[in-house]
């Protein structure tokens, strides 16, 4: 278990059940035990009952780590809280803003300009992490991409859209297919939408782990 961990209350936290992730968040933190909110995922509550073994991902600033644990009980304080047991061995996964998963997707961008004009492209996402992304990019736009130069980026998620600014912190040229390749850096987020970024990764993570599980 690592050494500087600390669960803290209002931290969000995640309970892994049958392939489906339940969002929950620290309520209580006792000397052996934490007490958590109902778990729920897209309105649906999930029931736990004292002796259920459970496997959690903890959330915290800089670092996800995943561990198992029991239910010890469950209690009303002001709102309902399930009782587990703190873990004795905890798994710490990487750094979040530094976790690079691949994530092909079609996205918008635009270069801002000094008249602050907005065209829109079509563009491909390589991969994502919580600082930034790969995108490929038509050959042909070449003249309108720089180093240095920032843009606004629209990635679709389900039926949202996430919109963020970037800076383009390296520029490769794949004449084979015609595409620049271009490094962005995420620049000037504010929180909410780094959570978003950062839920979306952790998304394409807990996908690779269950199909690693699954053999796939």
């Amino acid at each position: 278990m690592p050494s500087n961990i600390e669960f803290e209350v209002n931290s969000r936290i995640e309970i892994e059940m049958e392939d489906e992730y339940y969002k929950s968040n620290i309520q209580d933190v006792g000397n052996d035990c934490i007490g958590i909110s109902i778990p729920v995922n897209n309105g649906t509550y999930l029931p736990l009952h004292k002796g259920d073994k459970i496997k959690c991902i903890y959330f915290d600033n800089n670092q996800m780590y995943t561990f198992n644990t029991v239910v010890v009980s469950r209690k009303i304080d002001r709102i309902f809280i399930v009782v587990i047991k703190k873990p004795t061995e905890v798994r710490e996964y990487q750094r979040r803003n530094f976790v690079r998963v691949p994530f092909t997707k079609e996205i918008l961008y635009s270069v801002i300009t000094d008249d602050n004009q907005i065209n829109f492209l079509n563009a491909t996402s390589l991969n994502i992490s919580g600082g930034g992304m790969k995108l490929a990019i038509d050959a042909k736009f070449g003249h309108k991409i720089t180093y240095g130069c920032e843009l606004i980026i629209i990635i679709p998620v389900d039926d949202k859209n996430i919109t963020l600014k970037g800076k383009i912190v390296r520029i490769s040229n794949n004449k084979e297919n015609k595409k620049l390749i271009c490094g962005i850096s995420f620049v000037d987020v504010d929180k909410n939408t780094r959570e978003k970024i950062i839920e979306l990764v952790f998304e394409i993570m807990r996908e690779q782990i269950r199909k690693g599980v699954k053999g796939e």
